[in-house]
């Protein structure tokens, strides 16, 4: 069954209803169609890959009736791979095969550091002719490189390209988190000299996303709601809103800057009318958060779970926090990818400790925005003011490998690399698996 491709509306904003919409972030604005709701049976097809092959002819087509045989547009309910019909039916490639290389939507929630763009997929396609392009990321830990011979504000790495954004089915060359950090030993110790920390007062550029002056975002620590009685006057620079008074704010608004993840809570919502929506939403019913046995009950039972991007998030189907299973980054304090008895050491330190939501939890980022797990706007409606707490780096030429630095330790001097690449795998031979769709009437 072959179907006219959607048609795509460009908004500056979420306009229409996300019940009925699909939308998705691109550098160009949403990117939106109408969401078609049907039927399809899953397809399984292998197909051999040579080392370095990037690109596929045909690989899309099903293996039953050797044509492109469904539509990114369709949207299931109850199918595990498009998040129960939230996302739509994009193919599953699996490289070597049983290593997925797509996380969808909320399985992007335990990833502990790269962002929603280097995960979302690792492959572009073309559903006109079913091929498929690859991108599949090779995380380089640590490469050494030399600064440049004439100030050292640049290092040029070997494998390129550097890692690009990919939304909606498009690369693009825009800086992402692909770039972690450039240090001056092999143990990455002291200072990294392509991130910053930025704290600033910004505004919602709707209900649940919020843009970002500084980019590319490298990692997001926090989003906290600014309510209209708070007293943070005099606390920001007000031509770009960066926060001058760290413990200041951390006073006023109850934000526990020294251990952002502490106040990470799914927060006690209430349900309002939209119209946007046409429905009933989820809105913040109370901004404040406090540690109590329950807490540190989550984090015990999870003692020795280990953040694995095959199962990661509310697809993976290990992350349960009700049943108190699975890896989340909210208890992971000290960043090691493990919930370990250090974890637990923390958050029992701070028992009874009362704090804002901290409301980036079970949310994702992108290169220059960060989201919120509530609506802040039922209507989806720009101008609440919210604290964020994000690294950026100095920015990179993905194709030319050449990143940027904030300080220069001087001209050729050594340096060590922390990147994704797009580089195939020279060495990689064996089969990737597709996961396709055939739709029915």
């Amino acid at each position: 069954m072959t179907r006219a491709p959607a048609v795509l509306h460009y908004e500056p904003n979420i306009v229409r209803s996300p019940f009925k919409w699909m939308g998705i972030w691109t550098p160009q604005g949403w990117r939106t169609h109408l969401k078609r709701n049907s039927n399809a049976v899953r397809e399984t097809a292998l197909i051999r890959v040579r080392p370095g092959q990037t690109y596929f002819p045909g690989a899309l087509t099903s293996p039953s009736v050797n044509v492109v045989a469904w539509g990114d547009d369709l949207h299931i309910d109850g199918d595990p791979y498009t998040d129960g019909g939230i996302y739509p039916c994009d193919p599953r490639v699996s490289c070597p095969a049983g290593k997925p290389r797509w996380s969808v939507s909320h399985s992007l929630l335990c990833f502990p550091v790269a962002d929603h763009s280097l995960f979302t997929h690792e492959y572009t396609w073309d559903l006109a002719r079913g091929d498929l392009t690859t991108h599949f990321r090779q995380h380089v830990l640590l490469e050494k490189a030399l600064t440049d011979s004439t100030d050292g504000r640049t290092v040029r790495v070997q494998k390129t390209p550097i890692s690009q954004t990919i939304e909606g089915n498009v690369a693009y060359d825009v800086p992402n988190s692909a770039v972690r950090g450039v240090w001056l030993t092999p143990d990455r110790s002291g200072p990294n000299l392509y991130s910053r920390r930025a704290v600033q007062k910004l505004t919602m550029a709707n209900g649940t996303y919020v843009r970002t002056p500084r980019s590319p975002v490298l990692q997001c620590r926090g989003v906290w709601q600014i309510l209209p009685e708070d007293r943070v006057s005099g606390m920001f620079d007000e031509s770009c809103g960066t926060c001058h008074d760290l413990s200041g704010i951390s006073d006023a608004l109850k934000v526990p800057l020294d251990e952002p993840k502490l106040s990470m809570f799914l927060p006690e919502t209430a349900h309002v009318f939209s119209q946007l929506y046409d429905s009933k939403v989820n809105v913040l019913a109370s901004p404040n958060v406090i540690i109590d046995g329950d807490r540190i009950e989550h984090v015990r039972r999870r003692i020795g779970t280990q953040f694995d991007p095959a199962t990661a998030g509310y697809v993976g189907g290990n992350s349960n926090i009700s049943s108190h299973n699975g890896y989340f980054p909210e208890f992971d304090f000290n960043n090691n990818g493990e919930i370990d008895e250090a974890d637990l050491a923390t958050v029992t330190r701070h028992i009874g400790r009362e704090m804002r939501a901290n409301l980036y939890v079970h949310s994702y980022f992108g290169p220059d925005w960060l989201t919120t797990c509530v609506l802040l706007d039922v209507e989806q409606q720009p101008g609440q003011e919210v604290l964020v707490d994000y690294d950026y780096g100095a920015g990179y030429d993905a194709r030319a490998g050449l990143i940027s630095l904030f300080e220069t330790p001087g001209p050729g001097k050594n340096v060590w690399v922390e990147y994704y690449s797009d580089a195939p795998d020279e060495s990689q031979v064996g089969e990737m698996r597709l996961i396709l769709y055939k739709e029915i009437a």
